[in-house]
């Protein structure tokens, strides 16, 4: 039998399986079409599909289908919830959409959950449609639109984490109850220490760099930092790029891709506005002047959930500890490479990315007087890679619509 064969097959028996699901959910027969891929086989499969028959109103006229598929040794079982692996991504994105659904009933900041079926390793999203994205605006042309697909991305972060402060358990419990195995996971400050940090030095010390003294106990107190958020723990998407969501009318927009989502500290991801996006592909730089009004849009809205965020000295701390995490966490992954060749990634280079991330953070730290060991650390590695990259070019372009018009 061919591959093409043998694909066809799976996604017959794909649909077959959706359409048990929502014939569950529903309380009788629902029908679907074939179905469009909305992505190449790879480690999951995601179709949209037309309903074409149905026993109530309140079957949407489409829906997504989101099968878990890997490959090889990471294939998916149900039974193996381990963490990074195919049927982990699984629980944490079908539990992740239960849980915000019951979180923000009123206000929804993702699409409803129509079922899932953990022996098939799929679930059932209503349809958000094709409209666009942050990322879309971003590359586009119009300043005005762009601020405010920013805005609503800020704003919509913040009351996704003011809403899931302190309710831990019920995603817990809700991850549980849909089959996964999963009791505790790594505290983050305590994998980024083991993962990130020594790398780090080394290719600093490698360029001449010095890594002056206090360096550990600074990287520590970030590390104790993401370990206890203390008031700053909430639910995170775990991916919140430009392209994860779709924006919709209204101050809000729908976030969805929870592959990697769980409890952790909230600026991690509010940290995506200033970084920005660190572990996107549009990352182009956000014009300095709006940075502080998207921050503000984000901690009104955290505010309603965390008191705590109201305190500028707490948050400020807090939120160039994520920030420093994550231009570590960046270059520990990227630089060694980059030094030997600049690969293009999406909208700029890797080079272009570790300058500004240096930059950003150095910058961050000096308005927020904080950590400035690593702030120091950072301005000597920025000179260093500067020197070695002086080409104009290699400064970071602003986002598209926000550039001089000719």
């Amino acid at each position: 039998m061919t591959e093409n064969n043998d694909d066809t097959k799976y996604l017959e028996a794909l649909v077959a399986a959706a359409e048990k699901t929502l014939s569950q959910t529903f309380g009788g027969t629902v029908r679907l079409e074939s179905g469009e891929a909305l992505r190449e086989k790879y480690r999951n499969r995601v179709l949209r599909c037309r309903v074409t028959e149905a026993p109530s109103l309140g079957v949407p006229e489409s829906v997504i289908v989101k099968a878990s598929v890997g490959e090889a040794e990471n294939a998916y079982d149900p039974d193996k919830d381990v963490p990074n692996g195919t049927a982990w991504r699984f629980y944490n994105e079908w539990a992740g959409n239960r849980f915000l659904n019951e979180c923000l009933a009123q206000t929804p900041l993702n699409a409803r959950l129509l079922g899932g079926d953990r022996a098939a390793g799929l679930f059932l999203l209503e349809d958000l449609g094709t409209g666009a994205s942050l990322a879309d605006v971003l590359l586009g042309d119009d300043p005005e639109a762009a601020e405010t697909a920013l805005t609503s991305y800020a704003a919509s972060l913040g009351r996704l984490h003011a809403a899931t402060v302190g309710r831990e358990d019920e995603w817990r419990r809700i991850r549980n109850s849909i089959g996964g195995a999963e009791k505790t996971r790594e505290p983050e400050g305590t994998r980024w220490l083991r993962e990130n940090v020594g790398r780090f030095r080394e290719q600093a010390q490698a360029l001449g760099v010095p890594v002056a003294a206090g360096f550990d106990e600074e990287a520590a107190v970030i590390g104790r930092t993401l370990d206890e958020p203390g008031p700053f723990l909430s639910f995170s998407p775990g991916d919140t790029c430009p392209d994860n969501h779709r924006l919709v009318p209204g101050d809000y927009l729908r976030f969805f891709d929870f592959e990697f989502a769980g409890f952790r500290h909230a600026l991690l991801d509010a940290a995506y506005l200033r970084v920005p996006f660190p572990t996107c592909w549009c990352v182009n730089r956000v014009p300095p002047g709006l940075v502080p009004r998207l921050e503000a849009a984000y901690r009104a809205e955290l505010i309603a959930g965390c008191p705590e965020a109201a305190d500028d000295s707490l948050f400020y701390t807090a939120l160039c500890h994520a920030c420093a995490s994550w231009t570590v966490t960046s270059l520990s992954w990227g630089l060694k490479p980059a030094l030997e060749k600049d690969d293009q990634w999406g909208i700029a280079t890797q080079r272009q990315r570790h300058l500004l991330r240096l930059e950003t953070f150095t910058d961050l730290a000096d308005r927020s007087g904080c950590l400035a060991v690593m702030r120091e650390t950072a301005r000597m590695l920025s000179e260093a890679l500067r020197a070695l990259w002086p080409e104009p070019e290699m400064r970071m372009p602003i986002y598209p619509p926000f550039r001089p018009k000719e």
